[in-house]
């Protein structure tokens, strides 16, 4: 009997879900992912660990689905039932997979600290994934369920070894069973709210045919996601017209056609112009140095930053003057120019940018209330730029609003924007 994935649920299995102890990035990983493999994902649910309910989970999920993804459950511990249900379900004992284990004792040599006597186990006859991140192993298994074929995808929990393998392993053998294929485009914009972004393109929203839109939102950018459902042996592809129209809508608000985010396209800038960029924080608090750092390969553009979150390291690290300080006040912007004027002369990059601000909840006035940032860019030999916000929300709305509004502050200035 042939095997179609049409449909999918993806079951989470963790009482530490539930309890809200680890925020679940695996939904949204997982569901974009599908989208792209022509897999419709119909509904996600969270399971503790128990053995009773995950198998109800389970049927349930047979019943309406072709494919049942599940992530965690695997590891060696006692409430690791996973592996143990999904075995039951599908009438195979559990085993082990010579090959895994000898995987494992390779990279765990350490008997006294790591003990693979019993454990990973698989279904027998399923088709297993390594995990070259951590010990528990992907696996699928078919099985008949309503008379027809289904099949279950079991994946580690942790995202720092689901990601990986998903890219590596499963998603390409997972391709061979969707006889759909979906084209999805991400036009990412930023100095735009969603609301006004949605307004832009009213007409196009009300009148979808074969190529659909939908906007959706972060603290860090609105995007469009432009997609297309194609039928087997259908290569047509009509994104491209629509995400033209977006570019030429929204202009300069565009900063990338594509996956990567506005820090990424930043550096990637930064490289290609060979600049080197340095930073002076005071409400953003290291977080515009960290969000950059974070990005690997950053060191080729990123020199370092300082933190000078009082008055005196202002002073004494940036050579703010005093007078500036008692007489516009920190959150000004002589003070603003000042920290990145002083960061560039101290680190001998080629752009500085520096953040003062109020973050909240408390410190604000009425002149200058919470929400409010100065940020400004300087460059040797031109004029420092600096600009004045205000973002609403709580402390870290404001800071991560700001990191981002300088990021895009800097990418438009190096693009003549």
């Amino acid at each position: 009997m042939s095997f179609r994935a049409d449909s999918a649920e993806v079951i989470f299995v963790g009482i530490e879900l539930l309890l809200g102890q680890t925020l679940d990035s695996n939904a949204c990983f997982m569901s974009r992912q599908l989208a792209e493999l022509g897999i419709s994902t119909y509904r996600h649910t969270v399971v503790g660990d128990n053995p009773q309910r995950l198998e109800k989970a389970v049927r349930s999920a047979l019943a309406e689905n072709d494919l049942v993804v599940m992530t965690g459950g695997l590891g060696p511990t006692s409430d690791d039932v996973t592996a143990e249900v999904v075995a039951a379900l599908a009438g195979l004992p559990l085993i082990k997979d010579k090959a895994v284990s000898d995987a494992i004792r390779s990279r765990y040599p350490d008997r006294s600290r790591h003990d693979f006597s019993s454990y990973p186990l698989v279904p027998q006859g399923a088709v297993v994934f390594k995990n070259e991140r951590g010990t528990a192993p992907g696996s699928f298994v078919f099985l008949l369920e309503h008379g027809s074929q289904k099949a279950i995808l079991m994946l580690p929990g942790p995202p720092d070894e689901m990601e990986p393998m998903f890219h590596a392993s499963v998603r390409p053998f997972l391709e061979t069973f969707s006889h759909h294929r979906f084209i999805h485009r991400y036009v990412r914009l930023f100095g735009i709210g969603e609301s006004k972004a949605e307004e832009r393109i009213r007409d196009l929203l009300e009148n979808q045919k074969e190529v659909t839109i939908a906007p959706y939102a972060s603290m860090k950018e609105v995007v469009i996601r432009v997609s297309q459902r194609l039928k087997e042996g259908d290569g047509t592809d009509l994104t491209h017209a629509l995400v033209e129209e977006l570019r030429e809508r929204f202009g300069a608000c565009v900063f990338e056609i594509g996956p990567r985010p506005l820090e990424l396209v930043l550096l990637d800038l930064l490289a290609e112009k060979h600049l080197t960029i340095a930073f002076a924080e005071s409400c953003t608090a290291g977080m515009a140095l960290s969000t950059l750092a974070d990005v690997p390969g950053s060191s080729a553009s990123l020199l370092g930053g300082m933190v000078t979150y009082n008055d005196e390291m202002k002073r004494r690290l940036l050579g703010v003057a005093p007078q500036i300080l008692s007489s516009a006040g920190a959150v000004s912007c002589p003070a603003a120019v000042a920290m990145a004027e002083g960061c560039l002369a101290k680190t001998g990059a080629d752009l500085a940018l520096s953040f003062t601000g109020i973050a909240g909840p408390g410190g604000g006035t009425p002149k200058t209330p919470v929400g409010t940032v100065w940020i400004a860019c300087a460059r040797e030999g031109e004029s420092t730029v600096a600009n004045k916000y205000h973002f609403p929300g709580d402390r870290i709305h404001v800071r991560t609003r700001a990191v981002y509004t300088g990021f895009d502050l800097l990418r438009r200035l190096l693009l003549g924007l």
